[in-house]
């Protein structure tokens, strides 16, 4: 037998046809195979083609893919064990099925790339693989179905529009008769093939669809990862040359579908299909790999980064030997035309001593201070070792230190603060998982006595109080070079500036402290509904750039409100004025005078009130239209938070500038927006909008979080994770 004595060779892979698949190179992978391996994971499966074999060698197999549609054929021929689809299940399959939700290939794609006949055969199919009674019943109608489609239409693929024409060429119909057939015919010419290929080898796969960097830290004990990455610069798209198929399984209800092909729109990005951002995935990628002892890499001499700038990185974590195969035939793709070559990175530890000293130098205390200091924050977000080093740091102080110290029974010998937070760093990064629990554990039990001590009631009443909310200058929180600016050094006569002490800077500076204290309070008391929940770790010691960790992932919360410079945009984008220069144009229409020379929002405010006073039908039209637009550029926000998100990571103050992971909790009172500031105490409505969110968190991916956003004076893109909790009122 070729690998060696196992019935599970009995069974065989459905032959794939997919750009890039290594079926035909499964021999020559397993070659380079380490021995003793018992779990392993294909994390950029594909095909399920090294998934399925890695199967058939008896091991556990751990198998994802970005894309569903990947992702089902996993489920169906790797994880499952034993369930078949029976002749009962086609005719559930097949029966018809009058469900009108169940219209998108019809009215997409009819005369893209199939007749209107098979597009509503489709569309009746996947409304009754609903009906299927297993999640793993469903997975293989969607992998024989798929797989049906890419024998339909040439080329196995959807990237061209050439399908009707070539059913149509008897030539080409000669060579591939299944242009014409029917897909049901192709259907059930496949299925004894898959359901022949399905069985059990007594361990417990698992398929996975996940952004692989999210899911790495996730998994643990590996004794093999296989990474074959799609080959940017290559033919890495596999979003648009099987858009169809992840169209098929998602069945979007809410995307476009853009160019000649219909392919959905916005697409999602793993990190390794764009030049700009895959060397920075890989560097991740390998990072949360160094503690798996065997890697195996497949990729392309045409690929970027090339073969010398890959096994440079790759050095910096394993030795590593490197094989190659060339082409003789095309096999479709940029990557796989004749001559170039298929390439085999094969790595394993560097020996021990080498490791140790690298580890020591990569993940040393003073190397996350380093990054933490010069806002390079991305790497803390789903790194162990970073993620240590913010939890001491949040224990940081002198009375919450020695009593984890106590709790703890660990022993340091240094006396200043910051020489213990080194020791206890150096100590704990030996076992991560038993470190991670006792901070944990000590940080929970913290948070539990200060939220024991909190008086939620009496705060609120306190917050109450203040009935309005009024900065007092345009000096963006930062009083100090107000006044410098404004007063110190315009005035050069002394009682001049005295006399201003009790109109314009007595106000500026009640104004501040008085805003000041009631955005402190209340964010302290939007934190403890944040706190209270079972997902959020606080950091008990307040250090900037976290306020607690959410599923592990470090969030500072942010408070705030639909800003004025992003409602202008987006007011300019739909061919309106500002709302500013808007006001001002319509008060000259109705001979409203105002203080020209007031800052802005004095002058917003008072053609805004002399407009409710004057409350003739013309005015209160202008006030209405602002609102109909706010709020329309409110709901906007809603649907797709990023555009927002980017706006406020981007004109946050230079003084307060960083680049952590953000929460955004964005407060909108409708009927009246510029008192949104008030929500900041409405318990009523904070409560169950942050409870619900948080309860939903582990749903979201995690990919849809990321952002990139750059910043003025800097040359760098940051990254971080992000999103918004809107609370309207």
């Amino acid at each position: 037998m070729l690998f060696g004595e196992s019935d599970y060779f009995n069974h065989l892979f459905p032959y794939p046809q997919y750009l890039g698949a290594k079926h035909k190179f499964l021999g020559w992978i397993h070659k380079f195979m380490p021995k003793k391996v018992e779990i392993v994971l294909d994390a950029f499966a594909g095909s399920q083609s090294v998934a399925y074999f890695f199967k058939q060698l008896g091991l556990k197999v751990y198998t994802n893919d970005f894309l569903n549609f990947n992702h089902q054929i996993g489920l169906a021929l790797v994880e499952n064990k034993r369930e078949f689809l029976t002749e009962e299940d086609i005719a559930l399959l097949f029966q018809e099925n009058k469900n009108e939700n169940f219209i998108l290939i019809q009215s997409v794609y009819t005369n893209v790339f199939f007749d209107t006949t098979q597009a509503k055969w489709l569309d009746n199919c996947r409304a009754n693989i609903e009906k299927l009674p297993t999640r793993y019943k469903k997975a293989l109608a969607f992998a024989v179905i798929n797989r049906s489609l890419t024998r339909k239409v040439t080329m196995g693929h959807f990237g061209h529009l050439r399908a009707l024409n070539y059913a149509n060429n008897p030539e080409r119909i000669k060579r591939n008769p299944s242009l014409i057939k029917p897909i049901k015919d192709i259907f059930l010419e496949l299925l004894p093939k898959y359901n022949q290929a399905i069985f059990d080898n007594k361990k417990e796969n698992l398929s996975f669809n996940e952004n692989i960097l999210d899911l790495m830290p996730k998994l643990s004990s590996l004794d093999l990862v296989y990474f074959d990455p799609p080959y940017c610069d290559s033919h890495a798209d596999y979003q648009s040359f099987y858009h169809l198929l992840e169209t098929y399984v998602e069945y979007w209800r809410d995307k476009q579908f853009i160019n000649t092909t219909r392919r959905y729109e916005p697409q999602r990005f793993s990190g390794f299909d764009k030049k700009g951002e895959i060397l920075v995935s890989f560097e991740k990628l390998f990072t949360y790999a160094q503690d798996i002892p065997h890697w195996l890499i497949s990729y392309n001499n045409r690929s970027y980064p090339n073969i010398d700038e890959l096994t440079q990185l790759i050095k910096r974590y394993k030795d590593v030997q490197i094989e190659a195969k060339t082409y003789v035939s095309s096999r479709g793709g940029k990557g796989s035309v004749t001559g170039s070559q298929e390439i085999l990175f094969i790595c394993k530890n560097k020996p021990l001593f080498i490791m140790n000293a690298a580890m020591k130098n990569k993940f040393s205390f003073d190397y996350w201070q380093q990054r933490y200091e010069s806002d390079n924050l991305e790497e803390f977000s789903f790194n162990s070792h970073g993620l240590l080093w913010l939890k001491i740091k949040s224990i940081a102080r002198r009375k919450l230190l020695d009593e984890f110290l106590t709790t703890s029974g660990h022993l340091v010998e240094h006396t200043s603060l910051n020489e213990q937070c080194v020791a206890l760093y150096d100590l704990l990064n030996h076992d991560l998982e038993t470190a991670h629990q006792q901070l944990n554990d000590f940080i929970g039990e913290e948070s539990k006595k200060q939220c024991q001590s909190f008086d939620v009631e009496k705060l609120v009443s306190e917050l109450y109080k203040l009935r309005y909310f009024d900065w007092g200058g345009d000096y963006k929180n930062a009083l100090d070079k107000y006044l410098v600016d404004k007063y110190v050094k315009v005035y050069q006569n002394y009682d001049e500036l005295v006399s201003k002490f009790d109109t314009e800077i007595s106000r500026a500076v009640q104004g501040y402290v008085l805003c000041s204290w009631y955005n402190h309070w209340s964010s302290i008391l939007i934190e403890q509904i944040f706190k209270s929940h079972p997902l959020v770790l606080p950091t008990v010691g307040q250090i900037k750039k976290v306020d607690f960790f959410l599923n592990d992932i470090p969030f500072d919360l942010k408070v705030t409100y639909l800003p004025a410079n992003f409602i202008d945009k987006k007011r300019k984008e739909r061919g309106l004025k500002s709302e500013l220069a808007e006001l001002k144009y319509e008060a000259k229409q109705f001979g409203l005078q105002f203080n020209k020379s007031a800052r802005t929002a004095d002058i917003y405010y008072e053609i805004v009130e002399k407009m409710q006073d004057k409350g003739d039908i013309l005015c209160k039209q202008v006030l209405a239209d602002l609102k109909k637009v706010r709020t329309s550029i409110l709901n906007e926000a809603r649907q797709n938070p990023k555009p927002l998100i980017q706006n406020l990571y981007e004109e946050q103050g230079e003084m307060r500038f960083d680049a952590s992971n953000r929460l955004f909790l964005v407060l909108a009172d409708t009927e009246d927006f510029d008192n949104s500031w008030k929500l900041k105490r409405n318990l009523n409505l904070l409560t169950p909008a942050v409870q619900d969110y948080l309860n939903n968190f582990p749903e979201k991916v995690l990919d849809d979080l990321k952002i990139t956003f750059h910043y003025k004076n800097r040359p760098q893109t940051f990254t971080v994770w992000s999103d918004i909790i809107f609370v309207v009122k």
